[in-house]
């Protein structure tokens, strides 16, 4: 593995190191080398809408690595309902063609953020007891990634021992769905419509 490489991933576990929750996972944001930010999966008070409401109020939920990652240098999150948005749009596009050539804009977003962020790669690595364990980024992760404009997605692998990649336009070819994923989005729309024909 090549000494830059060591860093990321060393990088990925002082960050992972922070986390409180059941899995620890780490990510950083990388562009022209450089890591501009880091984060941790933790919960935190709905940070992306205002959609999902337990007994009147706000639900804590998992912010991923990635997600935190892009949160910490932007302060901006796409929210729920436009995730799934986006997800019916991205579903429509792979209809039409393999790659997508747009990315909707966003409200408050400045010229400043999204150069510092258009380009980058992110790193994400889980902690496990004795080692690391795999990192493969679930669709929303993508989703983040792809709404703020990453370019790819370095996942661990400790099969190979190694970052795999993964080109955030290719879209969802081997992502997975968390079992919060499916609770917060079961009533907003059909999980067939959001992953039929990636799976």
């Amino acid at each position: 593995m090549a000494k830059k490489t060591d860093y990321y991933l060393s990088q990925c576990a002082t960050a992972a190191s922070k986390s409180s929750m059941t899995y620890h996972l780490g990510a950083v944001l990388v562009k022209g080398g450089k890591v501009i930010s880091t984060g941790y999966n933790h919960h935190r008070t709905h940070y992306d809408g205002n959609d999902i409401l337990k007994h009147g109020h706000r639900k804590l939920t998992s912010m991923h690595a990635e997600m935190h990652a892009i949160f910490s240098l932007t302060g901006m999150s796409p929210s729920f309902k436009q995730q799934v948005q986006l997800s019916l749009q991205r579903t429509a596009a792979a209809k039409r063609r393999p790659r997508f050539e747009t990315r909707p804009t966003q409200a408050g977003r400045n010229a400043s953020t999204q150069q510092r962020v258009n380009g980058a790669d992110i790193y994400v690595a889980r902690v496990i007891k004795n080692g690391l364990g795999a990192a493969k980024p679930c669709w929303r992760c993508i989703h983040w990634c792809w709404w703020f404009g990453v370019k790819r997605i370095f996942h661990w692998n400790p099969v190979v021992g190694d970052f795999e990649v993964l080109k955030v336009n290719e879209g969802y070819r081997d992502h997975y769905e968390t079992q919060t994923d499916v609770r917060l989005f079961a009533r907003l729309v059909s999980p067939v419509l959001l992953f039929g024909p990636f799976c």
